[in-house]
C-alpha cells in the first residue's frame, strides 16, 4: 500500500510585489480568507490521514483471510456461556457477510468506538464472516448501541447474553 502522507501547507503568495493580473483583484481580506481555507484543509486532510492509518492498523490486525471458501456463509457456534470477568463482561459478535476485508475493518472499528465496549480481545474471520471477541462494560446493550453507531443496516439472527450474530444489509 502507497504511504499516504500530507503535505505542509504551500508557500504563501507574495502579494505585495505581484502586478500579475489574475491577483490585481483580490483583496488582502481575500487572501487571508483564502489562507485560512487552506489551512483548514490541511488540517481535514492530517485528520483523515490518520483515520486511514487507524482503518489500515485494524485491516491488518484482522490477520490473513482463508483462501478455501468451502466454509463461507457457515459462521462457528459462537453461543456458549460468555464467563464474567470481574466487573466486565466477554462478549462475541459473529457478522456476516464480509465479502471484502475493508468491511470486516468498518465491522470491527465500529465495534472498538462503541461506548460499552472495553477492548476488542480477539477477531477470527474465514470466509465471509468474521467473529469478534469484545470486553464489554457490564450493563451494556449492545444492539442499541450498535444500531446506533453501524454505517450499514443489520438484522440480528440470533441472541444470546454472551454472544449476537448479524447479518448485514450492505447497499450494493
Amino acid at each position: 500500500m502507497e504511504n499516504m502522507s500530507v503535505q505542509p501547507e504551500a508557500e504563501p503568495l507574495d502579494t505585495t510585489a505581484s502586478t500579475d493580473a489574475s491577483h490585481a483583484d483580490l483583496t488582502q481580506g481575500q487572501i487571508e480568507t483564502l489562507r485560512t481555507s487552506a489551512a483548514a484543509v490541511t488540517g481535514e486532510l492530517q485528520a483523515l490521514g490518520e483515520k486511514v492509518s487507524a482503518l489500515v492498523a485494524a485491516v491488518e490486525a484482522l490477520g490473513p483471510v482463508s483462501s478455501g471458501r468451502a466454509s463461507a456463509g457457515k459462521a462457528p457456534d459462537p453461543f456458549s456461556p460468555a464467563p464474567e470477568v470481574d466487573d466486565s463482561m466477554v462478549m462475541t459478535v459473529t457478522v456476516s457477510p464480509l465479502p471484502e476485508l475493508a468491511m470486516a475493518a468498518v465491522a470491527e472499528t465500529t465495534l472498538r468506538n462503541l461506548p460499552g465496549v472495553r477492548q476488542v480481545t480477539g477477531v477470527k474471520r474465514e470466509g465471509d464472516w468474521a467473529m469478534f471477541t469484545l470486553d464489554v462494560s457490564p450493563g451494556t446493550d449492545l444492539i442499541t448501541e450498535m444500531k446506533a453507531a453501524m454505517p450499514v443496516r443489520f438484522r440480528v439472527t440470533e441472541s444470546t447474553p454472551g454472544a449476537i450474530s448479524l447479518e448485514l444489509q450492505w447497499a450494493w
